[in-house]
């Protein structure tokens, strides 16, 4: 039997024993817990919010006690002076294990794959890894330093991601601008670079 910490995922009931010091993200990964994430693992995009439970839970077999996970970290505190996080919650990727417990992953924050069921004669469907998601922090418009949004979303992908030489058509440009604002200058960018490419077009935001 396992010395290390047991974690359990509701409401998916899916569980296992990780090393102290294992992220939660990590851990629902290893586990296939449908648990969000496009940021990298870097606390920006909230999509990993989770909700640890302590107390006893019988139900589990396990008792949960403070400080079974980390302590809140500077990275949580930014992202909930910035964006806002809501009481008792905290984000997977920051949050690790150190001892046995129960996390809930709430409705925002699962990925809610689709199955797709097709004929026996149909053809089957190949997804393009040429097509990845990036979420980024773009920085506001500065007075002193005029510049245009397509171009600070380019700087971001650069310092965020490592990816230079972007281009994209009017119908992105045309919403970049709310889609930024609305976002409070944080957006998720669809890049795609095909293997002879030597750039990277933006086909949605």
């Amino acid at each position: 039997m396992s010395n290390d910490p047991l974690v359990v995922f509701t409401p998916s009931g899916k569980r296992g024993h990780f090393p102290a010091g294992t992220p939660i993200l990590t851990a629902a990964r290893q586990l296939g817990v449908d648990l969000d994430s496009v940021c990298g693992g870097r606390g920006i995009c909230s999509k990993c919010q989770i909700t640890p439970s302590y107390g006893e839970f019988s139900k589990h077999g396990v008792t949960a006690k403070d400080g079974a996970l980390s302590e809140w970290n500077s990275v949580e505190q930014r992202y909930k002076d910035k964006r806002g996080l809501i009481d008792g919650r905290r984000l997977g990727c920051q949050a690790t294990v150190q001892g046995d417990i129960v996390i809930d992953v709430p409705p925002e924050s699962q990925v809610h794959r689709q199955v797709v069921r097709k004929a026996a004669s149909a053809r089957a469907m190949v997804m393009d890894p040429a097509v990845r998601s990036y979420y980024v922090e773009v920085a506001e418009p500065d007075m002193h330093t005029p510049t245009g949004d397509l171009e600070r979303l380019g700087i971001a992908l650069k310092e965020q991601w490592g990816i230079e030489d972007i281009t994209t058509g009017m119908s992105v440009l045309r919403k970049l601008q709310p889609v930024l604002r609305k976002g409070k200058w944080t957006c998720t960018v669809v890049l795609h670079k095909g293997h002879q490419d030597t750039v990277h077009r933006i086909l949605d935001i």
